[in-house]
């Protein structure tokens, strides 16, 4: 029996929620969630997230919850009438944006009409404001199209319910490796119902803007937000190397990801007042930063290879972490070799590095299922029970272990490369020595 409406209870989405989220939950080393406690209990809620990584940033808001909520996806994806069903299976809504065109806006119309009844009935709805995703530390200009939503909700129903909207912010350690970190902070929400009602404006137009600009406000202070200008990037890569000199490295183990965003913004705030207090010198160090930057992506050497630590104690421990693990690396990488080539086939063909974790994401839910149910039928099948019991068993995280055991791979080598670049080191210490002068 089909559901009525899309936050109707559905035995398939129920059965598919936990077996989504567990893959979700795998595809990152760490998932860290702060600030639940901030969302309300006692009205409608919208989520509102920065969009940074396509269809990862829904999946890891998705997993932040035990129960169900509802989404916004841009339009042109429902283009194609069996994805627009498995869109709408899954609870996401098509949200047409105001470059969609005119004709196209005005099927918002329905769409809002289905998010306003939804919050009605008390199940969170989350739209992305800034319409489209982007890879940086920073934010793109907020659509209308929450705050609207968010404003004819509470027309309605405002009266008897408040509406909120909740600003969120995710971060990853990543955007496009698969298995890095991923920070969700929920912050302090927006009351919707007593925000309007202190405007003292006569329609809802005019509540448009204060609104959005509070949203953005909010947003940007759940991440390590950067000015969005043409050095956005050369920022970041500083903020990395500064970083990098204090010894810290966002999203290692052990380490709470929400201490590292905020000592991120710390070091991001240094930057920016010294940008502000001397343009042009700061404008000359990051020329200088992006050529160290180039240079070193160059010669394959992570950022963290800088840091301050005994290196050579450090290469040896890691050498003997990969002596120790090489054995069920190589069980992992036979058996997840199917899901590694398609992986990297499907990864090679997308333009748009922003979807090589949903890529990754993909391929293990689907091929991952189908291989571990058929690992486990061979295994019992032609093994007694206790080692085809234990062959599953290991099965089972092997997919996550082989690009783990890649990654640290791939960072016992950067260490191993700096050692032999001196240069590049003697560059690294006069970038961060002149920014310590400056500011």
């Amino acid at each position: 029996m089909s559901r009525k409406n899309i936050y109707d209870k559905d035995l398939g989405y129920t059965i598919l929620k936990p077996i989504v989220d567990w893959n979700t939950k795998h595809s990152y080393r760490k998932i860290e969630v702060t600030g639940k406690e901030n969302i309300p209990t006692d009205g409608a809620v919208i989520i509102a997230p920065n969009h940074c990584n396509t269809l990862m940033d829904a999946l890891v808001i998705l997993q932040a919850f035990k129960d169900e909520s509802v989404f916004g996806a841009r339009a042109d994806i429902f283009n194609k009438p069996f994805i627009a069903k498995i869109m709408t299976f899954v609870r996401i809504l098509p949200m047409v944006r105001q470059r969609d065109g005119l004709r196209n806006v005005l099927k918002n119309n329905e769409t809002q009409e289905i998010i306003v009844d939804t919050l009605e009935n008390k199940v969170r709805f989350c739209m992305y404001p800034e319409g489209r995703h982007r890879p940086a530390h920073s934010l793109q200009t907020l659509g209308k199209g929450t705050v609207r939503a968010a404003l004819a909700a509470n027309s309605k129903f405002g009266d008897k319910m408040p509406v909120y909207i909740v600003p969120t912010g995710i971060e990853y350690g990543d955007y496009f490796r698969y298995r890095s970190t991923c920070l969700i902070t929920f912050g302090e929400a927006i009351n919707v119902t007593e925000f309007v009602k202190g405007l003292n404006v006569e329609n809802e137009v005019q509540m448009i803007e204060p609104l959005r600009k509070e949203l953005a406000s909010r947003m940007s202070n759940l991440i390590t937000f950067i000015k969005d200008d043409e050095q956005l990037y050369n920022k970041w890569a500083l903020t990395k190397m500064l970083a990098a000199d204090k010894g810290l490295r966002y999203g290692d183990f052990g380490r709470s990801l929400h201490k590292g965003m905020l000592a991120n913004r710390e070091i991001v705030a240094d930057i920016e007042k010294a940008c502000e207090d001397k343009p042009e010198e700061m404008e000359k160090l990051l020329e200088k930063v992006a050529e160290f930057d180039k240079k070193r992506r160059k010669k394959g050497i992570s950022i963290y290879s800088f840091r301050k630590k005994n290196e050579a104690l450090n290469a040896v421990g890691k050498a003997f972490a990969a002596l120790v693990g090489l054995p069920y690396w190589i069980f992992s990488a036979i058996v997840s070799s199917p899901m590694w080539l398609t992986y990297n086939l499907l990864r090679s063909k997308t333009r748009d590095k922003a979807f090589h974790n949903t890529v990754g994401f993909g391929v293990k839910l689907a091929l991952g299922t189908i291989l571990l149910i058929t690992y486990a039928i061979l295994a019992f099948c032609l093994l007694p029970w206790p080692y085809a019991l234990a062959l599953t068993l290991l099965t089972i995280p092997s997919y996550s272990y082989f690009f783990d055991y890649l990654e640290g791979m791939r960072r016992y080598i950067s260490d191993l490369k700096l050692l032999g670049e001196k240069k590049l080191r003697g560059k690294f210490k006069d970038i961060v020595k002149e920014f310590r002068k400056l500011y």
